[in-house]
């Protein structure tokens, strides 16, 4: 009998994307994937046109020399980058994942292996959409914190840059990959339905992309009574300006009468 073996498998978010189209095939045609074939130091990768690549059976420091060779056909880079970890055990009874998070292979055909590659790569797209929104709603905390201090919180100028980076961000993620959708592997091979169950449940793929729908619709309340707020407080001070001017006009009107 086989013994089972380990494998590490990484995962970075290294652009918006990636042009897969210059890079050279090594490896069975999957659908959704691209299969760089055996690395140098050892272990397999696979790239995908949003700009993640996974390597299984390489270190992180291998992991990142791959990456660092893929520069050239990289198109707006992330000034930080997402990285995914994980463990496969291949020789196992049945495809899934064990209590430990560790996820169960029965053998290490491709099409297993990509489905693992693809969905560790989405777990780390949405790790840097999380890490984004994030950033947004820490930097809203402020504003909101002088409104219940009964201020409004800062300029619109300030603001909109602010909530269209975050919902940019969300927008070029979702065009490009779906998180949550079931991959074109399943679809062809049938049979890895449960280990791509399996996958989704253990990095909660659906959870966390329903999650980010939840955060950016809060964010969008947010900046709509920001600038609401703002806009209110623009109102009332032409309002009070047109008041101050009729007094001002009556007032030198009067003038002009009891003083001729």
């Amino acid at each position: 009998m086989v013994e089972p073996s380990t494998l590490a498998v990484h995962a970075l978010l290294l652009a918006e994307r990636l042009d897969t189209r210059a890079l050279e095939r090594r490896g069975p045609v999957l659908p959704g994937v691209l299969s760089l074939g055996e690395l140098p130091g050892g272990g397999c990768a696979f790239a995908f046109r949003w700009g993640a690549v996974v390597t299984i059976g390489a270190s992180l420091d291998q992991a990142q020399a791959f990456a660092a060779e893929l520069r050239p056909h990289l198109q707006d880079t992330f000034d930080t980058l997402a990285h995914e970890a994980a463990e496969i055990i291949i020789g196992a009874d049945q495809d899934g994942a064990d209590e430990a998070g560790r996820i169960l292979l029965r053998d290490a055909s491709p099409a297993r292996l990509a489905l693992v590659a693809k969905a560790l790569a989405k777990s780390a797209v949405l790790s840097q959409q999380e890490a984004t929104l994030a950033r947004t709603l820490d930097r809203l905390e402020a504003p909101l914190e002088r409104l219940r201090r009964g201020q409004l919180g800062m300029p619109t100028r300030l603001i909109v840059p602010l909530i269209g980076e975050a919902i940019a961000a969300r927008a070029r993620s979702a065009a490009r990959v779906d998180t949550a959708a079931k991959p074109d592997l399943v679809w062809d091979h049938p049979e890895l339905a449960p280990l791509h169950a399996a996958l989704a449940a253990e990095w909660e793929l659906e959870e966390r992309t329903e999650a980010l729908s939840g955060k950016l619709e809060m964010i969008r309340e947010i900046s709509q009574t920001l600038l609401d707020l703002t806009e209110t407080r623009r109102s009332r001070l032409l309002e009070l300006a047109v008041v101050l001017l009729i007094a001002t006009e009556v007032a030198t009107t009067l003038y002009g009468l009891i003083m001729p």
